[in-house]
């Protein structure tokens, strides 16, 4: 359905923190979601209203990345009667292991979706199962001591029909999430 009309909308934050910034990075392979999630029978007024059915029991995984490195964007693009949106997500791994290396093989032409925490408490989803983002991977050992060594993990996906949009706030205390190893 087409919106009617444009509404009345204070945006400028006054008076309210906006800080910007991710807590919390959930990733989930597109395989291990049954069916599509998100599309747009699950978004409601501006939100996404219904979690994925995960593949027998997949779960969403928990990435711990250093303070300051995860960062989402999205842009809509193309002329007028094309327009759609596209999802950006980048992240950073501190550090060189063999742990890291053994995660970092599991995206290697794995395509995935990922729930984020923003520093403000809201989820928000980037990507969906049918058109989910690919991560290309670089690696810099740094010159000298206090160099940051890691992993930068860059993904983006077009063609989306909305934008980068929050979890239903009632939905977030049952994502389904690994334990801790």
């Amino acid at each position: 359905m087409a919106n009617v009309n444009f509404a009345n909308l204070n945006a400028t934050s006054e008076q309210e923190g906006n800080p910007g910034g991710i807590r919390t990075l959930l990733v989930a392979e597109k395989r291990f979601i049954d069916g599509v999630w998100p599309k747009k029978a699950d978004i409601t007024a501006g939100e996404i209203t219904t979690l994925p059915t995960m593949v027998a029991t997949a779960k969403f995984a928990a990435y711990e990345c250093p303070d300051g490195t995860v960062e989402i964007s999205s842009e809509k693009q193309g002329d007028p009667g094309f327009q759609s949106y596209k999802h950006s997500i980048e992240f950073m791994f501190a550090g060189f292991s063999k742990e890291i290396q053994a995660e970092l093989a599991k995206n290697m032409n794995a395509g995935s979706v990922y729930i984020l925490e923003m520093n403000g408490g809201q989820y928000v989803v980037v990507g969906s199962s049918d058109n989910p983002i690919f991560v290309k991977q670089s690696f810099k050992g740094g010159k000298k001591g206090n160099d940051k060594r890691g992993f930068t993990l860059k993904g983006e996906q077009d063609g989306f029909m909305w934008d980068i949009l929050p979890l239903k706030d009632t939905l977030i205390a049952t994502i389904p999430i690994q334990p801790e190893a």
